[in-house]
């Protein structure tokens, strides 16, 4: 029994075989897929998929590079307002807030990106720290996602949340720091990568029931699979990466990551 706590099916990615990959997810061993929302239109999107073969959780939130679009204070609040009116009319099926946090990500090559400017961290900060008090008005989780931004994402405002922060990607003692504030660290399929041993490391540091499984598809496709589009059976190779490394069956480190799924996202 599988989980993948983090997809965006909604994308026209999917569009022309939705069917066909929720069937390899189910062959896969997949009962449950979280979808989650970047904006206030995938949030709704998110919100739309569904299909009898696996069970549809979703989440509700803006991602940080959306303060592209989001360059006030005023329009950060009624946004936020929107997602709240969004939540009570499906909360059954809402089951967290994100992804959400911050992207300081501007290019690979130094010599040719530029840096954030102050006030776009400032929006993207703004914009976090609404959704972490949405979170906590709504007695929910929060999905985080962080880039090159790992010296300010620990802000104070956590203090007394939980959740998971999704397609990890931090050192070692990031890691700690998350286990730390009492969150999840969310596991994609770079963990299958040669080159990142240092997420294996984490593997086998982390308390396993602290771990969750997800793919983040379409993007980040393991390793047998590189270049191409990523989807919800692929969780099976995370899985596969984690059992490897504690020494554990296959079916053992799947049940209890998926327990670990129940308990922070109270999905069946």
């Amino acid at each position: 029994m599988l989980i993948d706590t983090h997809a965006h099916l909604y994308y026209d990615s999917f569009k022309d075989d939705f069917d066909a990959v929720i069937k390899r997810a189910k062959d896969a061993g997949l009962k449950t897929i979280i979808n989650i929302g970047t904006d206030l239109e995938t949030s709704k999107k998110a919100l739309e998929l569904e299909n009898p073969e696996i069970s549809f959780y979703s989440s509700i939130g803006i991602h940080p590079e959306d303060t592209i679009n989001l360059t006030t204070s005023e329009s950060i609040h009624e946004h936020i307002k929107k997602l709240e009116q969004l939540y009570q009319i499906h909360t059954g099926k809402i089951i967290a807030i994100g992804e959400c946090g911050l992207d300081y990500f501007t290019g690979r090559d130094p010599e040719v990106s530029t840096p954030l400017s102050p006030e776009a961290k400032k929006l993207q900060h703004e914009l976090f720290v609404s959704q972490i008090e949405l979170a906590k008005k709504l007695n929910l989780p929060l999905i985080i996602h962080c880039r090159d931004a790992w010296d300010d994402i620990f802000l104070p405002e956590l203090e007394g949340t939980t959740g998971v922060f999704h397609s990890f990607t931090g050192s070692p003692e990031i890691a700690q720091k998350v286990l730390d504030l009492g969150y999840y660290i969310g596991l994609s399929c770079p963990v299958t990568y040669p080159k990142n041993d240092y997420l294996r490391q984490i593997i086998t540091d982390a308390p396993l029931e602290k771990l969750l499984t997800e793919t983040d598809c379409p993007f980040l496709p393991p390793q047998t699979m590189r270049g191409h589009r990523n989807e919800p059976a692929n969780v099976a190779e995370v899985v596969r990466v984690i059992a490897e490394v504690r020494n554990l069956s296959f079916e053992e480190a799947a049940e209890k990551t998926y327990k670990n799924a129940q308990k922070l996202f109270s999905v069946v």
